[in-house]
């Protein structure tokens, strides 16, 4: 599993970002199978567009809208089971998940600390489009492929609310990175002059 190094804790990495394997199972008059899907990577997480940014400078709150053209979910599926309870049905491989126009929403409490600022709290939300699925050496026919697919392109969806604390915990190390590189001088010039334009002494 790739880690980043972040104060001395390690956190997992925001691209690939690995998801953990799923066991499933499924029951119908028609066919009894489980599906085990293993090896799962989401790609595409780093690759983002930042379509607006809102900060409130006196509450250090701020709002970001991010937007992808697509996101991966790669791995390997093993399904064991029988059809029509009789015809035995084994089948593995590859396959690939795509999700596009996926947008990302990040609520941020910033708050000063050592003498620059750092992120507080950390709440996001995921959003995914169109999904494409993928699946190498599929067999067992209409009924299989179907609820196959239809499980994994709910993976992307729910892989965000599920992996809440290791996701934030990333985006939270990304994002003083960047506010490194924000010195609180600047933030105190802001907060005055949004002060002044408030009560209208500029104009």
């Amino acid at each position: 599993m790739k880690k980043e190094e972040s104060g001395g804790d390690e956190v997992l990495a925001l691209d690939p970002l690995v998801v953990e394997s799923q066991l499933l199972s499924y029951q119908h008059s028609a066919a009894s199978f489980v599906v085990k899907l293993q090896g799962m990577e989401i790609i595409g997480l780093s690759e983002f567009i930042i379509e607006d940014v809102c900060v409130n400078v006196q509450t250090l709150a701020v709002t970001i809208n991010l937007r992808y053209d697509s996101l991966l979910l790669d791995g390997e599926y093993d399904i064991s089971g029988k059809l029509v309870k009789v015809i035995p049905l084994s089948t593995r491989g590859p396959f690939t998940v795509t999700a596009s126009n996926a947008r990302i929403t990040l609520w941020v409490k910033l708050k000063t600390c050592r003498g620059r600022l750092e992120v507080g709290q950390l709440r996001s939300e995921l959003v995914v489009g169109d999904v494409h699925l993928d699946l190498s050496h599929m067999t067992g026919g209409s009924l299989v492929s179907k609820y196959v697919s239809s499980h994994l392109a709910n993976q992307i969806r729910t892989h965000w609310q599920q992996h809440e604390p290791e996701l934030s915990m990333v985006l939270k190390k990304h994002l003083n990175d960047e506010l490194k590189n924000v010195s609180l001088m600047s933030l105190q010039l802001l907060q005055s002059t949004d002060k002044y334009m408030r009560r209208g002494s500029l104009y």
